[in-house]
Parts: structure tokens; C-alpha cells; sequence
């Protein structure tokens, strides 16, 4: 029994060394200014071993960290001056979000345990590569590859989270790569942050503006319930705003709450009376029944009485149509699609002569 306690002892205590020898040769490696491809093809392996045998957290953060500064211990084998080319290739929006994952971990353990090993380096290295990281989301940018240039603004947030005009870039370029899920998180961050106290100067944009993005994200990504708190807040700050309150309104309509997008819809026509597609809309919207009355009307054809009475609520509801699709011919008299469900209208309530005016 003591042989084989003494064999796990000893076990233990080779491991030890191993790992002590591991993070010595990675330290030296990672200090040195330039690198040979072998050197870095060392680095990678030295690292490996580390990986599968660190036992403490201590060595486990160690291990993390090198791993993640592994783009640029490898941007060191490039020479003095490597081409935008050259670092882009190595450190692309996967490679660059790993290593701020990796350093921001390592910083978060370091100030949990008061252990302060690889901090001061850290921020050494943000404040000497935040301009080199933001050239690159700018340059991703300059070529319209919005989503990259997303990721990196981002990142470069992450690792200095003073400064938000970053994020602010992040969402902007998120929104033009199509990534609304992403553009929704980041635009919450600003929110988050606020427009009152320490850093109001460095957004760009203001709180209305941000509320009216957040709210037109949440219903774009289908988020209908927290949409609907995102456009109370963002009418409150754009009360006169009446694509706002339109965009408000279609949440309901895709949400088939028929009621409640009539109701906002007629709001909006009472404060935009000459806006010819709102009229046309809620005139199509009253017809909504049409297509399941006319399949009932021509079920009841043998029954004179019940068909009478689908007619009659068949006109009615083309009545009530009536109204909007004249108003919204008078304000758009070339449009076809008016032009033909106002004929329509005309037809099905027995104005013959009015539809045969309408060319």
C-alpha cells in the first residue's frame, strides 16, 4: 500500500515539475520580441502539453492565457513590420475573439483571486494593439464586410469597455451586415449604459433614436412581448413620430391581433390623414372576412334566406371599406392595386357607373 501511495506521490510531484518547466519555456517564448516559425511551432506544442496536465487553477488561467495571446506570439514570427495582410490572416474576427474571451477571463480571475500575474500585461498589450484592433474593424468596414467588422468593434468594446464609441460601431455595422440579433444585444448595451452621467458625450446617437432601433429589432427578431414595452418606451421619446407609431402597429398585425392594429392604425390616420398606403391598408383590413364569406355565400345557394343575409353582411362590409380606398385613390390615383379594389368595391355595392369610372 505504501508503494503504490509513494508511486501516486511521486506522480503528482513529476506533474508538478512538468508543469513548472512548461510555463517557464512559454514565458521565456512569450517574452522575446520576434520569433522563428519553429520557435511559435514549439510555443504550440509546449502549450498543448500544459494543457492536458495543469491541475490548479492557477495553472489552468496560465494556460489560458498564453493560448489566448497565441495570434500574436504568432504575429511575431512575421518580422518588424507585417503587411495588414499578414495580421489579418492570423488574427481574423475567430482568432480575435477567442483571445479577448481568453484575456478578459483571465483578467476577471486574477481580480476574483487578488493574484495579479498576468494583469499588468494585459493592459499592456490592449493599450498598445486597441488602435491596430480598431484599423482592422475599420478596414473590414471600408470592404462592406459588416458582419467581421461587427465582431471586431465588439471585441475591442470588450477589452476596453470605457470607450463605447466601439459599441456603438458594433451595433451600426451589425445592422448593416443583416445580424439583428446581434444589433439587438448591442443597441440593449447602449441602452444599458445610459445617456445620463460619465460618457454621455461619446454616443453618437441619442436615446430616442436608440429606443426607436431596440424596438424595431425586438419585432424584426419576433421578440413580440418584450417589443411591444420596447415601443411604448420608444414612443414616449418619439411622440411625433408616425412611421414609429405605423411600425408599432404592424407588431399587432403580425401578431393577428386584428382589434389592436385597427384601433393604432386609425390613430395614425386621424394624425396622417393624407398618407394614401394607411388608407388603403385599413380598407383592405375591413375586407379580411371577405374570402370565408364568399366561400359560405356559395355553400348557402339552395338556401334563399341565409344567402340573403351573407349579401347583405358582405356589402355592409365593403361600405365600411368604401371610405378608405376613395380617400386613398384621391391621394395616389396612379396606383393599380387602389385603382382595382375600388372597382371592386364599386361592383360588389351596385355603383356600376362609379366603377366604370375608375381607368
Amino acid at each position: 500500500m505504501r508503494k503504490i501511495v509513494l508511486g501516486i506521490s511521486l506522480l503528482v510531484a513529476t506533474t508538478t515539475f512538468a508543469q513548472k518547466d512548461e510555463l517557464k519555456t512559454l514565458k521565456k517564448m512569450y517574452e522575446k520580441e520576434q520569433l522563428t516559425t519553429e520557435e511559435f511551432a514549439t510555443y504550440k506544442a509546449t502549450l498543448s502539453k500544459l494543457e492536458s496536465i495543469a491541475a490548479t487553477e492557477d495553472d489552468k488561467t496560465a494556460s489560458n492565457f498564453y493560448k489566448s495571446m497565441s495570434p500574436l506570439v504568432e504575429m511575431s514570427t512575421l518580422g518588424a513590420q507585417p503587411n495588414p495582410m499578414q495580421i489579418a490572416k492570423i488574427l481574423n474576427p475567430d482568432a480575435f475573439s477567442k483571445m479577448v474571451d481568453g484575456m478578459r477571463s483571465t483578467l476577471d480571475y486574477e481580480t476574483k483571486t487578488g493574484k495579479k500575474v498576468f494583469t499588468s500585461d494585459i493592459n499592456e498589450t490592449i493599450e498598445s494593439f486597441k488602435p491596430i484592433f480598431t484599423q482592422m474593424a475599420l478596414a473590414y468596414n471600408n470592404a462592406k464586410k459588416y458582419k467581421e467588422a461587427s465582431r471586431v468593434f465588439y471585441n475591442t468594446y470588450k477589452l476596453d469597455p470605457k470607450d463605447v464609441s466601439n459599441l456603438e460601431n458594433a451595433g451600426i455595422t451589425a445592422l448593416q451586415a443583416s445580424e439583428f440579433v446581434d444589433a439587438e444585444k448591442y443597441y440593449r448595451e447602449i441602452k444599458a449604459i445610459g445617456f445620463k452621467g460619465t460618457g454621455l458625450s461619446k454616443f453618437e446617437s441619442n436615446e430616442a433614436e436608440v429606443l426607436k432601433t431596440i424596438a424595431a429589432l425586438s419585432s424584426t427578431n419576433n421578440n413580440n412581448e418584450q417589443a411591444k414595452i420596447d415601443f411604448k418606451e420608444a414612443l414616449a421619446l418619439n411622440p411625433e413620430d408616425i412611421q414609429l407609431e405605423i411600425d408599432h402597429a404592424n407588431l399587432y398585425y403580425r401578431m393577428n391581433d386584428i382589434t389592436t392594429y385597427k384601433k393604432l392604425i386609425t390613430e395614425v390616420i386621424a394624425k396622417d390623414p393624407n398618407n394614401a398606403k394607411l388608407q388603403y391598408n385599413v380598407g383592405y383590413l375591413s375586407l379580411a372576412d371577405d374570402e370565408k364569406l364568399v366561400e359560405e355565400i356559395n355553400a348557402n345557394l339552395k338556401n334563399p334566406k341565409k344567402y340573403e343575409e351573407l349579401m347583405a353582411k358582405r356589402k355592409a362590409m365593403f361600405s365600411n371599406a368604401l371610405p378608405y380606398f376613395e380617400r386613398a385613390h384621391q391621394l395616389d390615383v396612379a396606383n393599380e392595386d387602389t385603382k382595382t379594389i375600388l372597382r371592386l368595391t364599386y361592383e360588389t355595392l351596385g355603383m356600376k357607373d362609379k366603377a366604370a369610372m375608375v381607368k
